[in-house]
């Protein structure tokens, strides 16, 4: 009897399975790897670009076929009242249904940017086939260039940009920015969102068209994109960038150069490490100061001059040059976000709530956009250099020449 129950129940729970009910084929999808962001020019439409890889090609034309119909990816745009509207109306002339759980890049164009930024970080937050931890970047100029541009070592274009993100703390000239770091930052009342910036540069040399230098238009990560509450209010240079990065402790490895000596000419290359920033704030009648502590251990890597110098004494004046070096990176970057964007992407708001947390919600929140740029800050860093890579020892001279160590 209890088999028979048993075999009853297996066989109504079969004939109610629905199955894959929604289940879809990959020969019905386009995979978008690459989505750029562009206000419409004189509206209020957006226009969305993607960039598709296609099921085949990427090889050489044919004998009787063209380049384009071999090329990897399908890049196309639309426009709409809306993103998605946008997104929608491509699929009057894809044969394909848009999908986005492999898009490697968000490129917000600059006119959007400037406007406002709450369209774009909605949407890309509530689509579910979305990762958080896509890459997120804001174009100088328009989006659609940089998401139809041919770059990169890879096949698809936009995985040659993505990995520009993984590499970028090698000259820390720029910053990493996700969609979950975007979204996080946009909410919060105590900074404001910075995120990484995208330009072209001529670099590459053309194998058909031989140039002296850069044939070929390449995308590359530099600098930021600084925001205040929803719109871009301006760009920090990659050399600001860096000095940033240190207070936003980004920093994981950079190479600096300092003078060797008083022959300006001549340098000496150390490679930073083991980066680390705290940021202590005080407050005196209401009013906050903040304490920049930065550190790290270095190599020097390269030495163009020769001296006279010690190990110990060429590490010391190394040392001392490269704690100037810094401070005035990091010096730069805050006069510039401070007093010309006042927008805090530094963190001093979020630092005071967490340090001074009954003061901050006794009036300094309310007006923090005011207290902001007054802020008086103070640069502390500490450099170790650990070793010389290339030598035990610096190279030495017998007697000290011109423009070298005294």
């Amino acid at each position: 009897m209890k088999k028979g129950v048993v075999s009853m129940f297996v066989f109504v729970m079969i004939f109610s399975l629905s199955g894959c009910w929604d289940s879809r084929e990959l020969n019905d999808l386009a995979l978008v790897m690459a989505v750029g962001i562009d206000k419409v020019k004189n509206t209020d439409d957006f226009r969305v670009t993607v960039q598709i890889a296609k099921p085949s090609g990427g090889g050489q034309p044919g004998k009787g076929g063209s380049a384009a119909a071999d090329e990897p990816v399908w890049t196309a745009s639309a426009e709409g009242n809306t993103i998605f509207e946008a997104i929608r109306n491509l699929a009057k002339f894809s044969s394909r249904r848009i999908m986005w759980a492999h898009n490697n890049i968000i490129i917000i164009g600059e006119s959007v940017a400037r406007d406002d930024i709450t369209p774009v970080i909605d949407f890309f937050t509530r689509n579910v086939e979305l990762r958080m931890r896509t890459w997120v970047a804001v174009a100088r100029g328009e989006a659609r260039n940089y998401v139809s541009a041919k770059t990169g070592l890879e096949n698809i274009p936009a995985m040659s940009i993505s990995s520009l993100f993984r590499y970028s703390e090698l000259p820390s000239e720029s910053v990493k920015t996700e969609v979950i770091d975007l979204f996080s930052d946009f909410l919060s009342d105590s900074i404001q969102p910075m995120v990484s910036g995208l330009r072209m540069r001529e670099r590459v040399i053309s194998t058909e068209n031989k140039q002296e230098h850069g044939g070929e238009k390449q995308v590359e990560l530099a600098g930021g994109a600084v925001f205040k509450d929803t719109k871009l209010v301006g760009w920090v240079s990659p050399e600001e960038t860096r000095g940033l990065a240190w207070i936003r402790n980004e920093m994981n490895n950079a190479i600096i150069t300092v003078p060797c000596g008083k022959n300006k000419k001549k340098q000496i290359s150390i490679e930073l490490r083991y980066a680390q920033t705290d940021l202590i704030s005080k407050i005196d009648n209401n009013m906050p100061s903040i304490t920049i502590k930065a550190s790290a251990r270095g190599d020097i890597t390269e030495q163009d001059c020769l001296t006279h110098l010690s190990t110990e004494q060429l590490k010391e004046k190394v040392e001392q040059l490269a704690n100037d070096e810094i401070r005035n990176e990091i010096k730069l970057g805050v006069k510039k976000v401070q007093k010309e964007f006042k927008s805090d992407i530094l963190g001093f708001g979020r630092t005071i709530h967490i340090q001074h947390r009954e003061k901050w919600y006794g009036g300094i929140k309310e007006k923090w956009e005011e207290i902001f740029p007054e802020i008086p800050v103070t640069v502390q860093v500490d450099i170790h250099i650990n070793k010389m890579s290339l030598y035990q020892e610096p190279m030495k001279i017998e007697k000290v020449e011109s423009g070298n160590y005294k």
